[in-house]
């Protein structure tokens, strides 16, 4: 073994024989230390996870958070849960989406007075108009009620 170290062989053969390599490695060693040091000291995420309990309690509590709510999940608790395992919830979901589309699609064709309202501009003004001529009234209404209500009160 020792000779094909000395010639040269292998990984200890390379290092012993090649500063480049020897320096590599020791460079490498060194940033090694310092990445331990600073991790040691509590800096950066890893540090911080490793020395601060706070940080610790805070990712285990939410690690049992998740693991609770996936749980409820798959046991089909809750709306969520309840669209994941429950066939039925999932076909009217479906069915719902399926009649929306419909609706959308007719809305877009310009049936009915909603789908009118939306394509044909004329409509949409008159519309507009009739609604700004009824504000008019009420307020002149609210201003001189005796103006459009008459009651007359007779006995016999």
């Amino acid at each position: 073994m020792a000779s094909k170290v000395n010639r040269g062989r292998g990984t200890l053969g390379r290092l012993a024989n090649n500063d480049a390599a020897a320096k590599s490695l020791e460079a490498s060693l060194q940033n090694l230390e310092a990445v331990t040091a600073r991790i040691r000291s509590g800096e950066g995420s890893l540090g911080k996870l490793l020395n601060d309990d706070a940080l610790s309690r805070s990712l285990t509590s939410t690690t049992a958070n998740l693991d609770a709510i996936t749980g409820r999940l798959n046991r089909g608790e809750g709306t969520l849960g309840q669209l994941m395992t429950n066939d039925q919830l999932f076909m009217r979901l479906n069915s719902m989406t399926d009649r929306v589309d419909k609706l959308m699609a007719s809305l877009q064709q310009g049936d009915g007075t909603a789908g009118q309202l939306l394509h044909d501009k004329q409509l949409y003004e008159n519309m507009n108009g009739a609604v700004g001529e009824l504000r008019s009234l009420l307020k002149a209404i609210q201003a001189d009620p005796k103006k459009f209500l008459n009651l007359r009160v007779s006995i016999f």
